[in-house]
Parts: C-alpha cells; sequence; structure tokens
C-alpha cells in the first residue's frame, strides 16, 4: 500500500537503502566493547550518536527518503540473528584470509527458533522519528536472509523450513514498526535465489511477511555486499522478474550501476505498475562517480521506466563504504537526480 502522496516526494525521488558509512570513532568503540571499557549505557550512547550523525549526513546531502543509517545495530548478521533464540555459533572452519565464504552456515539452530523479544525495530524507528520529519524507512533482513546463514542441524529439513519458521515474527515485527508510526518499510534480501521452491515460494514467503502491514513496502534484490564485494558471481535478477507481478510490493530496489546497468531494460516488460527503485550509485567501487555518469545511468532508467515510477538509490547500503566517501555519493546522486529532473520536466 502506497503511503506517499502525491506531493510529498518530488519527480525522480531519491532514497538511501539503509545503512550509512560508519564513522571512524565507532571502531575504537567496538575495541571497547570488546575489551569490556563501555557500559550498556556508553554503548547505546555511542550507537544513537551514531545515529544522529547519519541522519544530519543525509539530510545535508538532498536525500528525500532516509534511514537512521542502521547504526544502533551492531552488524547486518549478528544483529538479527543474535535476537533468535534456538540458535548456536558456529566457529568458523577457515580463519585465514577473506571472510565472506564463511559466511554461509554462521549459526546452527539446537532447538525451534523463536524471536521472543523481537528484533527491534519498533525502538529503532522512534528514535529516528525524534531526529528528523523527513520520509523515514525502517529495513529488515528478510527471512530467507536468516535462513542462509543456518545449518539446519536435526531441527529442520532445509533452509527454507528455517524461512517459514521465522515468517510469523517478521510479521510480527513489521506490524510493531508500523504501529509505532513508520509507514515505509523494506526487506533487504540477498538470498533469494535459495528457496526450495523456485521464485514461487520466494514469493510465497516474502507476501506472507508483509500479509496485512499497511505501509509503503519495498524490497532491496540485493547481491550481498559483505566487504564491498558481491555474494554471488552471478548477479542476475531475469529468473525471478516474471514474478514481480506477484509480489505484494510497492517499490522494487534493484543494483544497476555495479552491473554497468545490466538488464534494466527487463524492467519494461516486468516492472508492471510497480516502483523502480534503481541502483544508480556503485557502492562496491571505491571512486566517486561524475554527475554526468550518474545521470546517464539515469537516463537509461528512463528508456524503460516511466519517470512518475521511478526512485533513484545507490545499488545497496553504505556499510562497507567510508563516510566520507558515501557522503560525496549521496551528493553526487541526488544533483544528478536534479539534472535529469530539470531535463524532463
Amino acid at each position: 500500500m502506497l503511503t506517499y502522496q502525491p506531493t510529498d516526494l518530488p519527480l525522480l525521488p531519491t532514497q538511501v537503502i539503509g545503512s550509512h558509512g560508519v564513522p571512524g570513532w565507532i571502531w575504537t568503540v567496538r575495541d571497547a566493547v570488546a575489551a569490556g571499557a563501555m557500559g550498556p549505557f556508553d554503548i547505546d550512547a555511542a550507537l544513537k550518536d551514531a545515529t544522529r550523525l547519519a541522519i544530519l549526513d543525509m539530510e545535508q546531502a538532498g536525500v528525500d527518503i532516509i534511514s537512521d543509517g542502521e547504526m544502533q545495530r551492531a552488524d547486518f548478521t549478528w544483529h538479527f540473528h543474535g535476537k533468535v533464540h534456538g540458535l548456536e555459533p558456529q566457529e568458523f572452519a577457515r580463519k585465514l584470509g577473506y571472510p565472506g565464504p564463511d559466511q554461509l552456515d554462521a549459526f546452527r539452530a539446537v532447538a525451534p527458533l523463536t524471536v521472543p523479544n523481537g528484533y527491534g525495530h519498533a525502538e529503532e524507528f522512534r528514535f529516528a522519528r525524534s531526529l528528523t520529519q523527513k520520509p523515514l524507512i525502517s529495513p529488515i533482513q528478510s527471512p530467507v536472509t536468516q535462513a542462509f546463514r543456518i545449518d539446519p542441524g536435526a531441527v529442520y529439513k532445509s533452509k527454507t523450513e528455517i524461512a517459514w519458521a521465522l515468517v510469523p515474527f517478521i510479521n510480527q515485527e513489521l506490524k510493531e514498526v508500523v504501529a509505532a508510526g513508520c509507514t515505509h518499510v523494506q526487506f533487504d534480501e540477498p538470498a533469494y535465489w535459495i528457496a526450495d521452491g523456485g521464485p514461487e515460494e520466494m514469493v510465497e514467503i516474502f507476501n506472507a511477511c508483509v500479509e496485512d502491514v499497511e505501509a509503503t513496502i519495498g524490497f532491496h534484490l540485493c547481491f550481498g555486499n559483505f566487504r564491498g564485494r558481491p555474494a554471488t558471481s552471478h548477479r542476475s535478477f531475469a529468473a525471478l522478474a516474471p514474478y514481480f507481478k506477484d509480489l505484494n510490493v510497492d517499490v522494487l530496489h534493484i543494483e544497476f550501476a555495479n552491473r554497468n546497468m545490466y538488464e534494466v531494460e527487463l524492467w519494461e516488460q516486468y516492472g508492471g505498475d510497480k516502483i523502480l527503485c534503481a541502483g544508480v550509485i556503485d557502492v562496491k567501487g571505491r571512486s566517486l562517480e561524475p554527475v554526468e555518469v550518474v545521470a546517464d545511468r539515469i537516463r537509461a532508467c528512463l528508456r524503460h521506466c516511466a519517470p512518475d515510477k521511478l526512485w533513484l538509490a545507490p545499488d545497496c547500503g553504505f556499510s562497507q563504504t567510508p563516510r566520507f566517501l558515501a557522503n560525496e555519493k549521496m551528493r553526487v546522486m541526488v544533483e544528478a537526480a536534479a539534472l535529469v529532473r530539470e531535463e524532463i520536466s
């Protein structure tokens, strides 16, 4: 259910995906936490200060739809899995080198999974809402992505069964954040291809998660960004595209910049009446794109998507991007949007 009115956003609105570049001093905070040098009050104050900075950065960059930078979450994986009861962390067998491939079974199910205290979205949203009047999203990791990192053990038959077990908790979490005043929720989904039943079952899982959730619903088809690297070597959404029509979603977020706008033409065939939030900023690239390069990416989208159905975003969150570069990339995105907006108005 799209909750935005026509006057709420400009043509070609800009949005962040969720996470923001981490302030340098947060790394010092993490070391202090690991050393036991900070108490719960100190940690909470530090994360809230980082949230204030993230929101200020996004507002100053001129982004239309912002987030809290996901600064109140310690880690994209451990934050969510740490809320789930019935899991046992697994020690990685490989200790040397890039750890990305070792993330697959970071946990094992040792009991039926529950999330008795929720994932904390409502509390996060209330604090962020107190800091800004901008349109504000609340992103959540999907149950399929959570299941992707869980070994079923002897409790479940497959990762897909784990995902279904988490669906009721995700649905309840979304309803609670909406009750707290959130009007825009978003799924972050780097593992949508793993469902046992293929795209059809992925659609069923997603739709069950958002059932009766009265908000704008976004779905970020992510290819992964751990330490600035994709999680999959075959970065294509073509297999899921024919099922877009079946998703109970308002906004589909798709990475394009990192893939040189590959498959943008599929939107013309499969986008239907949904909004395309196109990734036009490469968060995995270490350089800053010129405004004209980003403007050309936007123009490429407009060849296959109506202007009133096109939103703009980075490919993914900025958690793996230095804060100074994240701020510059947001600025370029906003400038490029303004340039193309003037051309088509």
